[in-house]
This record gives C-alpha cells, structure tokens and sequence, in this order.
C-alpha cells in the first residue's frame, strides 16, 4: 500500500508521517510550499507522479482556531474549497482507484445538535463563529459523496476531536483550548508568574484528543471504511477544568489557577459522538489525556525560547 498524504507536512501530518514510517508504509507527503492544492495544476502534478497510490489522506485546509475564523471568513471560503475542489478532481483524473479520506472538523455540525452523530451532519445552521470555515468542511464531505455517487468512487469523511502534540500552534491567538492552555502555563513557569486565568468556571465540555492516538487510528480506519462518514475521536468530551489542572500539573506550575466565569466560554458541552467508530469499526480513541499531555508540555518547555513567540499566521 501507498499512501499520499496532503497537508502532510502540518501538525497532524507530521505525525501521521511518524506513524507511517513506523509502520513501515510506503507514502509521499507534501504541504504547500511544495505543491499548493489552490492552484490545479500544482494538484494535478502532485496526484498525477503519485498515480500508484491506493490511499489518499487528505487533511490540507488553510485554519487556525480562536478569533482566526471570524476575522478570515472571505479568505478561508475562497482557500478552502479551491483546496479541496482541486484535490476531488485530481483524484478523480489521476487516481480514481485510490481510496480517499478527507479529514473533517466538529464545526461543521449543526451548532443546534445536541448530538453530534454522523447523520446530523447536514441537520442544520452552522454557528456564526465559524460559519465560513465550517462550510467549507462540509462542502468537503458533500463532495466526497458527489465524487462517490457520479464517479463511482471510494472517498470518506472523517471528523477527528481537537487534537494537541509536539509541534501544535501554541500561540493564544489562533491555538486550539489544549496548545494555548500549555503555552499558558510554561509562560508562567518560565516567567514565575503567580497566577493563570482560565476563560470560564472550567465546567465546559470539549472534545480533545492526542495527536499520536489519532495517527494511530486514522490508519487502522483506514482499511475498514467504505463511502461512510465517521467521528474519530474520544466521543465523551473533558472539562476545560480537568484539562487546565492536568497541563497545570504537567508543568510543574505552583501558582493560583484562577477560573473566571465572567468571561466568555462558548458552549457548555460540546463533543462528537464516537458510537460508529466504537461498534462498526471496533476502534477507539483514549479519553485519557495524562501522558499526551506531559509529553506535548516537555516538549513545548525544551523548546521554549524557541516557540515563545511564534505566530501560526503573520497576520493572525
């Protein structure tokens, strides 16, 4: 088997490239400074030297998440479905017997559902947050099932959990709750900070996932799924509190965790449901974040000086 991964050379690609070579899988993986999926015929270059791939992971996006999605909406629409359109078509003309995966995201969903399953996909408004990025997520899993249905293919759309690791975006503009809460507490260890704030009183729910969990699953999904969508993701959610206290510990932090309810916490639960991925594929993802943690908060601290001030986007 070969694989050809897009936005292989992110965060989750890198680690899906880690547990290739582990598992001792042929694959090529690129980003876009080697091949951008906006222009087609980058696309059509990229998948026509890998003609002889049976595995398409296709996780390329152009995101980021905190205030990113409301202050990008034009420029994520625009990005994101010329990625996805010209990766659909390339598969199509220079891979068609490949079977492709397109990775998801939870804010596709509905922001009304009070459960996130599969079928509630398309049940409904996405939330205005993120309203422009979403849909353009779920444009992705309307045009694997466009491609499947006209062209006989055999595409998938999987929805993984917000995941965190080595090599994640730690920077609190455009993190994601578990990098900017590590970036949160190192800083204060490194700077002896006496306090942390954490947005809300810490009871929300949320979906994360470790980064090395979901590589590891992704690819014992993959020989498994058929034309199907799936959630691939703990599907039983932490509290933000929970989470806080498990990077605080990590960190070695010996000041106040202060918990404000004043600020704006979002939804008090939300999370996918992982029932399929579960029952027909036999496959879970644990909820047990501890060694994910302590490993993503060592790393993050080696590499301290060096990511202190990183910036995901220059203009983020």
């Amino acid at each position: 088997m070969k694989v050809l991964v897009t936005g292989g050379t992110g965060f989750v690609g890198k680690h899906l490239q880690e547990e290739l070579q582990r598992r001792g899988i042929p694959f090529f993986a690129f980003g876009k400074r080697q091949f951008d999926l906006t222009r087609q015929e980058n696309a059509e270059t990229v998948f026509k030297k890998n003609s002889d791939a049976d595995l398409i992971l296709h996780l390329a996006s152009y995101q980021a998440a905190g205030e990113f999605p409301g202050k990008h909406t034009a420029e994520q629409f625009y990005v994101n479905n010329l990625i996805h359109n010209h990766a659909l078509e390339a598969w199509r003309k220079f891979i068609p017997q490949a079977k492709f995966i397109g990775m998801g995201a939870s804010c596709a969903y509905p922001s009304s559902a009070s459960a996130m399953t599969e079928d509630k996909i398309f049940d409904g408004a996405i939330h205005g947050s993120v309203y422009a990025y979403g849909a353009t997520k779920r444009s992705l899993a309307t045009g694997i099932l466009a491609y499947n249905d006209q062209f006989k293919l055999n595409g998938s759309y999987i929805v993984p959990a917000a995941m965190f690791g080595e090599g994640d975006d730690f920077c609190e503009a455009t993190a994601h709750v578990p990098g900017a809460l590590i970036a949160r507490f190192v800083k204060a260890v490194k700077n002896n900070l006496p306090e942390v704030e954490i947005w809300g009183d810490g009871s929300q729910i949320r979906d994360f996932a470790d980064v090395k969990d979901f590589a590891r699953a992704l690819i014992d999904l993959a020989p498994k799924i058929e034309r199907d969508i799936v959630n691939v993701a703990p599907g039983g959610g932490t509290s933000v509190k929970e989470l806080a206290l498990a990077v605080s510990e990590a960190s070695g932090f010996r000041g106040k965790v202060f918990f404000n309810p004043n600020r704006y916490t979002g939804a008090k639960e939300k999370f996918v449901d992982a029932t399929k991925l579960r029952d027909k594929y036999k496959l879970e993802i644990s909820r047990d974040l501890a060694l994910g943690i302590r490993r993503t908060v060592k790393w993050f601290s080696e590499n301290f000086e060096a990511l202190k001030d990183k910036r995901k986007f220059a203009d983020a």
